[in-house]
């Protein structure tokens, strides 16, 4: 049988960026869980928005078989006057380690290509009449104008669209999830990092538990960003997340000795490494997420003092939080990104075993076409990082009555 074709956009592709850790695997293929397997895709096309020195994107290509094009539009034709592939995969890359300096919003919210990319693919479909298979790494857009406008475009194309993390799909340690129909009452993650990423993939984790619960997801009512006096004060008074989940949170992960407001009182925030991002998940930050089901998530960003995330979830009827975390995560000096939270049955796994994970569901997505999980998942939480950096920019809690997206897990789907 023949594979299906897909075209590779991306803005950048140097060694470990994004584009890398997923399409290099869907070239070449990728292990799930030490068992090697060949991609069930091929890689056909490829465009870089910005080939810079640093980049690896065309000798990667040359090795697959790929031709790389100037233009969204040739990638997708393939040069010709004929839509070349069933599929494409978008992954704009924002990390700072290939050179390029970040644009900011005035909410120092960063600003990438992946609609533009997107709005390049929906053109095709809509001029042939093709709806191709897309995924997007992580979030849809950075407003929830973009995200929103993603989403409804893809629905009226009918283009099967999947988009997210690693994060979600990766190992969990303890291998923990939130039974089916089970009541959630209060979930507090904590999670350490910079930007906007930091607040995004705890979220996504939390988010990929939390759907299962009692009635399935129902939206989000309002969003609150604290930081600095605002955040301590919370702290110390235990109003905006519960302290026994956060312990139990806490002891799930590697971090350094004490309790962190003694360890922030030695150790100040340093300078931002990155200008206008800080202080969103730039030191000691929370973002309280209220859904409208009454169900209160809290994540609480304690760079510097702890590496890795983890999740404490309180259940109803049960007497201990359930409680996991992801080998993925900010490193401590001295701390390996994995080590003995890695599994054993072979030889070791890189940091970004994760990757693995995602192109597996990445890859089965673009034969079957049908997303894994919903991507309403994704339309969600892409809301809610819009609107955590609207209420630090306001230092107000911010309603999102724009935020009512309902949906059901995939195993809810058929009940």
């Amino acid at each position: 049988m023949s594979r299906p074709r897909v075209a590779a956009i991306v803005d950048e592709y140097w060694e470990r960026s994004h584009s890398d850790l997923i399409v290099t695997r869907l070239m070449r293929g990728y292990e799930l869980l030490w068992v090697p397997l060949e991609p069930g895709v091929e890689v056909t096309s490829l465009y870089i928005d910005r080939a810079g020195d640093l980049d690896v994107g065309r000798s990667r290509a040359a090795q697959a078989g790929a031709a790389v094009y100037p233009s969204v539009r040739e990638a997708l034709y393939a040069g010709g006057d004929r839509l070349s592939v069933e599929g494409a995969v978008i992954v704009p890359e924002r990390n700072i380690k290939g050179g390029r300096e970040l644009t900011l919003d005035h909410r120092g919210q960063a600003q990438d290509c992946r609609v533009q990319f997107f709005d390049g693919v929906a053109a095709a479909c809509r001029e042939t009449g093709r709806p191709l298979a897309v995924f997007i790494d992580k979030h849809l857009g950075a407003t929830w104008e973009q995200a929103s406008h993603v989403y409804e475009t893809a629905r009226e194309l009918g283009m099967p669209l999947m988009a997210g993390s690693s994060i979600p799909v990766t190992v969990r340690f303890p291998p923990a999830q939130v039974p089916l129909g089970a009541a959630v009452e209060e979930v507090v993650v904590v999670s350490t990092g910079v930007g906007e990423a930091a607040v995004f993939h705890p979220l996504e984790l939390a988010q990929s538990m939390v759907e299962r619960r009692r009635g399935w997801e129902s939206g989000v009512a309002a969003v609150h960003y604290l930081a600095g006096d605002d955040f301590w004060a919370a702290w110390e008074s235990g109003s905006g997340w519960s302290h026994d989940l956060e312990e139990a949170a806490l002891a799930a992960v590697p971090h350094v000795a004490g309790w962190p407001p003694d360890y922030y009182r030695r150790h100040p925030a340093p300078e931002p490494a990155v200008p206008g991002l800080q202080p969103l998940a730039g030191r000691e930050e929370a973002v309280l997420v209220e859904y409208n089901d009454g169900l209160r998530l809290a994540i609480l960003l304690l760079s510097g003092y702890m590496l890795r995330r983890a999740v404490a979830v309180k259940v109803a009827g049960s007497r201990a939080p359930l409680v996991t975390s992801t080998p993925t995560g900010s490193k401590l000096p001295g701390e390996p990104m994995v080590g003995s939270m890695v599994p054993e049955p072979g030889q070791p796994k890189p940091p970004t075993w994760n990757f693995d994970h995602l192109a597996f569901f990445v890859d089965r997505f673009m034969q079957d076409r049908r997303p894994p999980f919903p991507v309403e998942r994704t339309l969600l939480t892409s809301g809610v990082v819009d609107a955590a950096f609207t209420s630090r920019e306001r230092a107000a809690r911010v309603e999102t009555p724009h935020l009512n997206v309902s949906y059901k897990p995939p195993a809810g789907r058929s009940l």
